[in-house]
């Protein structure tokens, strides 16, 4: 079994520098730590009784885990960073973001060399490496989602399968029989993000179920047509009686505009729904009806949970907390109508 020693020799520093990166008693610069980290993970060492209670005393730091992308829903993005940030500051902690892309190196990185007390996982995916790697991890992890491997972190999110559900039974009790489901990116099914393939699976399945016909747009790129959209699936011959999207306000904006210019009237003519999306974020220019992200409520649970197991030394692997999602009524959606044409003189059913 690999010892300080070891480590040391690997890292080419002496025992003494390794002890200070693993405690923090002593200024390291970023280069020998990160060749000290790399070592240990190399050799897969762990400290012996001493080093561990040098690790124990605690930073007051929380780590915020989000790898960054160029197509990153930024006001989302925004809403979760901030909302975390202060709720870990209400509670005594500030927050460190982890925005590299090899983000189970970044997290073993700085829960090994104690530098941080726990981590929160954002941006969450079906089959999430991060959440997958928690046992590896020397402090305790709470992912905002619900992936697929999660013994070792605990998981808190809305539930999106009873989102899906629930949208498609306010659907049916209104009416619609034919929706429109309008994607969203491509990329971010491609990258298997939990939520929304929670969702758009228990939402066809459902509506399988209750007898809807749901007709999804093409797949949505930075190059999506939301005018084609309208015009070939909306208004096209299957004549959906509502929209349900996971699309941002961007291209809802280019929607309502193109209902609007060709006369359809949302609720009256056709209706609209959006879900697992963040409207009070996004700002879009028409009041949509929502079934809605909530990074407010989420951040404070986690931020609970997550202190309660450093400062409680809490257990919470393996644990699942999902919330009842809530509807927020914005007046887009109606029951349903005939087939939306264009002038609006369509008539209820």
């Amino acid at each position: 079994m690999p010892g300080i020693k070891d480590v040391a020799r690997l890292a080419d520093v002496s025992v003494s520098t390794v002890s200070y990166v693993l405690s923090g008693k002593r200024s390291i610069s970023a280069k020998t730590t990160d060749r000290v980290m790399q070592a240990i993970e190399q050799l897969g060492y762990t400290p012996d009784a001493s080093g561990q209670r040098l690790r124990g005393r605690r930073n007051h730091i929380i780590a915020l885990s989000e790898p960054i992308r160029k197509d990153m829903n930024q006001a989302q993005y925004s809403a979760y960073f901030m909302q975390a940030a202060f709720q870990a500051r209400k509670a005594g902690y500030d927050v460190l973001l982890l925005g590299a892309e090899d983000a189970v190196s970044d997290i073993q990185r700085v829960t090994r060399g104690n530098l941080v007390d726990g981590v929160v996982l954002l941006d969450v995916m079906e089959n999430d490496s991060r959440a997958a790697a928690a046992d590896t991890f020397a402090k305790p992890s709470v992912a905002i989602g619900y992936p697929h491997v999660h013994e070792a972190c605990a998981c808190i999110d809305i539930d999106f399968t009873a989102l899906g559900e629930i949208a498609s039974r306010k659907l049916y009790d209104l009416g619609h029989r034919r929706v429109a489901l309008l994607r969203s990116l491509e990329v971010n099914y491609q990258r298997g993000v939990g939520y929304m393939l929670l969702f758009r699976d228990s939402f066809l399945k459902h509506c399988a179920k209750l007898g809807i016909k749901v007709i999804e747009s093409e797949e949505v790129t930075i190059n999506f047509n939301a005018e084609r959209f309208v015009h070939e699936v909306v208004l096209g011959p299957e004549a959906p009686t509502a929209i349900v999207s996971q699309s941002n306000a961007d291209i809802l904006n280019i929607v309502f505009d193109t209902l609007g210019n060709l006369g359809v009237r949302v609720p009256q003519d056709l209706s609209i729904i959006s879900c697992g999306t963040y409207m009070q974020g996004e700002m879009p220019r028409y009041p949509v009806s929502e079934l809605p992200l909530d990074p407010e409520g989420l951040c404070c649970k986690i931020i609970d949970v997550l202190v309660d197991s450093i400062e409680n030394k809490r257990d919470i692997r393996g644990l699942v907390e999902l919330t009842e999602p809530q509807y927020i009524d914005r007046g887009s959606l109606g029951l349903a109508a005939s087939a939306p044409r264009k002038g609006g003189d369509n008539k209820r059913m």
